[in-house]
């Protein structure tokens, strides 16, 4: 399961006392194309009923689209958010910061991906918006934002999307990355260096977790079917 904590302040000064919002992500279907249900909870409002992403690929983009259509579905309840206008007179955010932890057997989370929020400049409601992630690293975005009334979700959901898909709602879903396999000496192959990250970062973390060599250039097509359904 994926946990996102949203804070006020930097990711140096997150606190269970600037804690703005938490959303999990946990799978319904685990499996190439995965189900998720997904739950919000806002400090102020509390928690609100889950919602769920449906047949969305695994290991073949960013954990923040994946984010982004969670926030989505639980701010919008559909596939896609309607497009958002900067009101001159908004309430804004000074600074905000997400962290993006999986969870473990032994219940200490793994943190994957970080995010900070800042507003840039004297003009109200421009942002500045800076992503990190464990295998595909750092993006970037500038863009304007602002309503009378501030929700930190839905300003997180336009920074991902401005970061991600160069506009301010989530663009389509990442196409599965899915090696063409070949017949070498009877056995169904394919060439890892073929292979787009993250998947192929996540593989190698796969095959080394499971006694495979992780390096090894033309791994059976079997390993890599086995690593979308459960790795």
């Amino acid at each position: 399961m994926l946990k996102l904590t949203l804070h006020t302040g930097t990711l140096e000064t997150r606190s269970l006392a600037n804690r703005v919002a938490v959303l999990d992500i946990a799978y319904e279907k685990q499996d190439a194309v995965a189900d998720y249900v997904v739950a919000l909870s806002l400090r102020g409002t509390g928690e609100m009923a889950p919602a769920h992403v449906s047949r969305y690929p695994r290991w073949s983009g960013s954990m923040w689209d994946l984010v982004a259509r969670a926030l989505t579905q639980l701010l919008y309840r559909s596939n896609e958010a309607p497009s958002h206008i900067p009101d001159r007179r908004c309430a804004y955010a000074t600074r905000l910061c997400a962290a993006i932890e999986v969870a473990t057997a032994s219940g200490r989370g793994i943190e994957l991906a970080t995010a900070e929020i800042r507003h840039a400049g004297r003009r109200r409601g421009l942002y500045e918006a800076h992503f990190n992630e464990d295998i595909l690293g750092p993006r970037e975005a500038q863009f304007e934002y602002g309503h009378k009334v501030l929700n930190a979700a839905d300003l997180l959901l336009r920074a991902i999307c401005w970061a991600y898909h160069d506009a301010d709602v989530p663009g389509r879903k990442p196409a599965l990355i899915a090696p063409t396999p070949i017949r070498i000496e009877g056995s169904e192959r394919f060439h890892l260096e073929a292979v787009a990250e993250p998947a192929r970062t996540g593989f190698m973390r796969f095959m080394a977790r499971n006694g495979h060599d992780p390096e090894e250039a033309m791994p059976a097509a079997s390993h890599y079917v086995e690593f979308l359904q459960r790795g």
